[in-house]
């Protein structure tokens, strides 16, 4: 194995490392996994990290025996998934605490990583003969057993936290004759758009705010809810929080533009202004919930939010079941996550593609890198697109998009003015910078329209522009 492909094997070890203590953190959850590749085992999360802790030591074990024994011919090695020791393992870890687990698990990482590192080029091409899968390279045994193992179990893992389809169907269920039901409007012969910015507050975020005010108990909604947004979100939760009757603070930017401040003061919320970053708005309020006992509603990072924000791929599903495309804005992850969920349980074979800001492109990063990576406040508010100015996805949205998208495209500042005015021409439809990111990749080229994608539909997300600032862009 060449140093590239030993420094690639080893990144990915580090990264599923961290996967898995994110979720050594958090409780277990509960159901049964998706099966293991080419088998129909389902197992409980105990199963799954008492499997995790397992495995990587047995595989080393094969992999020196291969090494170790200086036969020229394919050496014996391994075991089929039947084997008693392997059950037995699984059976009798089953109930230990995952942060033990990931003890073993990463001692046992550091061990793959110090072994990978050492093996000189040749030894890589010993090969062994394995019960099932006929003869494998010492490269092929760590890729297949120990690396590709590792992170099919964490996807499993991600698996047991992501949101259903029956939760987002409850979600439509629970937002009917709130949120508005908005149509397909034909674009052109292979493009249809969903007008989000047709909702009562300008934006999509309507499904998502009331679906988690909604799913709180009477006493929760007596104590109040807290938000930090720059704007469409701010409007929703502060609708949503006088439908249903409870107290609302919200956290906005100084520079939120005032079509959305406004909003949030016709429905009688609170606001707290501060400054532009999206975590200090978090921290702010983080510590209101603190310190006035009341409940968090997250933009983005909540499952109920995704659920409600999914209900909108629903109904694109629902419109245009042969769907073969949908552009869709990413920001913080809400809406991409549960636009993405909702389309690949319905339509598997449909592409879900992400589109941001060059000038804020940390989703883009992030899925090309395996991980969540951080933009600095500084980075994200040099796009005019407010709505996409998050500083990094949400713990949850990304396992979602991780999943479920195929894509993310940027646009520039220059196609996302364009897209609003071609919107406002072709389409008579008012779209902030943010809301008409996905038709500025349609209409770009951003994100191409090959042969055979003849359903494709752009979500565009918001309208709520200033409309000084709506009259200058169509100024040019």
């Amino acid at each position: 194995m060449t140093s590239t492909e030993t420094t690639l094997d080893l990144g990915r070890l580090e990264r599923v490392r961290r996967r898995l203590a994110e979720h050594a953190a958090r409780p277990l959850p509960t159901g049964l996994t998706d099966p293991d590749p080419g088998a129909t085992e389902r197992w409980e999360a105990g199963q799954v990290w008492a499997h995790l802790a397992e495995f990587p030591a047995f595989w080393m074990m094969q992999i020196r025996h291969v090494l170790d024994t200086g036969r020229e011919e394919p050496v014996p090695f391994g075991r089929t998934k039947a084997d008693p020791g392997r059950i037995d393992a699984i059976e009798r870890e089953r109930r230990t605490d995952p942060a033990e687990l990931l003890r073993r698990v990463s001692a046992d990482i550091d061990d793959v990583s110090a072994t990978l590192s050492a093996l000189p080029p040749d030894a890589w091409h010993r090969r062994g003969l394995h019960p099932t899968r006929g003869e494998m390279s010492v490269n092929q045994i760590a890729e297949h057993f120990i690396l590709d193992h590792l992170e099919e179990h964490a996807d499993q893992l991600d698996g047991l936290e992501l949101v259903t389809l029956d939760e987002i169907r409850e979600a439509a269920a629970r937002i009917r004759g709130v949120a508005t039901r908005t149509p397909l409007l034909r674009w052109d012969d292979r493009t249809w758009l969903k007008p989000e910015s047709l909702q009562p507050v300008g934006a999509f975020k309507m499904r998502g705010a009331y679906n988690a005010i909604a799913s709180l108990t009477d006493e929760e909604r007596r104590r109040g809810v807290v938000t930090y947004s720059s704007g469409n979100h701010a409007q929703a939760v502060a609708r949503a929080a006088r439908l249903l009757g409870a107290p609302a603070v919200i956290v906005m930017p100084e520079a939120a533009p005032q079509v959305k401040v406004d909003g949030v003061r016709r429905d009688g919320a609170e606001i707290i202004f501060t400054g532009t970053g999206s975590e200090e708005r978090h921290q702010i309020a983080a510590d209101l919930v603190a310190q006035r006992d009341m409940v968090m509603i997250e933009p983005y990072d909540d499952r109920r939010v995704i659920a409600g924000q999914g209900t909108a791929g629903l109904e694109i599903v629902e419109d245009l079941p042969d769907v073969t495309s949908v552009l869709i804005p990413v920001s913080g992850g809400g809406l991409s996550a549960g636009i993405a969920t909702a389309v690949k349980a319905q339509a598997p074979n449909a592409r879900v593609i992400g589109v941001e800001p060059e000038l804020a492109a940390d989703a883009k990063e992030s899925l090309e890198s395996g991980e969540i990576v951080h933009w600095d406040a500084a980075l994200t508010t040099r796009t005019m697109a407010d709505g996409l100015r998050v500083e990094h996805l949400g713990r949850l949205p990304f396992m979602h998009l991780r999943r479920y998208m195929d894509e993310i495209v940027t646009v520039s500042e220059e196609q996302l003015v364009d897209a609003i005015r071609r919107l406002a021409s072709g389409a008579r439809l008012v779209a902030e910078p943010s809301g008409a990111a996905a038709m500025a990749a349609q209409l770009s080229g951003s994100s191409p329209q090959p042969e055979g994608d003849d359903r494709r539909v752009v979500v565009i997300s918001g309208g709520n522009l200033d409309p000084r600032t709506f009259a200058e862009i169509l100024a040019g």
